[in-house]
């Protein structure tokens, strides 16, 4: 009987490098599925969350009060309850932005909330 062939070393070392590298790409490739499932949990239960920051809620109170005074009624209303809707979480941080969005609400006469 005649013995195995010896495999070359360089061989080998390309097939158990390419092994380890398909190994971590499938790894990767779960853990990434994990985080994005997480995240699409968390955002289904507060769909503001991507939203609750000092720059998005900034720059959404300087629409409502540009529209404001272009007097487009509606654009403010709607610019000034997403503040409201968004900062419902009740963040300290982002009490100042939920106080000017209901100010805002107050002057036009709308409700804090769509009906």
């Amino acid at each position: 009987m005649d013995a195995p062939p010896m495999q070359d070393p360089v061989v080998r070392r390309n097939r158990v490098t390419g092994l380890l590298l398909g190994a971590l790409a499938v790894a990767l490739m779960a853990i990434g599925g994990r985080m994005f499932l997480r995240a699409e949990r968390q955002l289904s239960h507060d769909p503001g969350r991507s939203s609750r920051t000092p720059e998005v809620l900034d720059k959404m109170l300087k629409r409502a009060e540009q529209a404001e005074i272009a007097g487009d009624r509606g654009a403010a209303i709607a610019a000034y309850r997403f503040v409201v809707a968004v900062g419902a979480a009740g963040d300290p941080e982002i009490e100042p932005y939920i106080a000017a969005a209901n100010r805002g609400l107050a002057r036009l006469g709308a409700a804090a909330k769509a009906p």
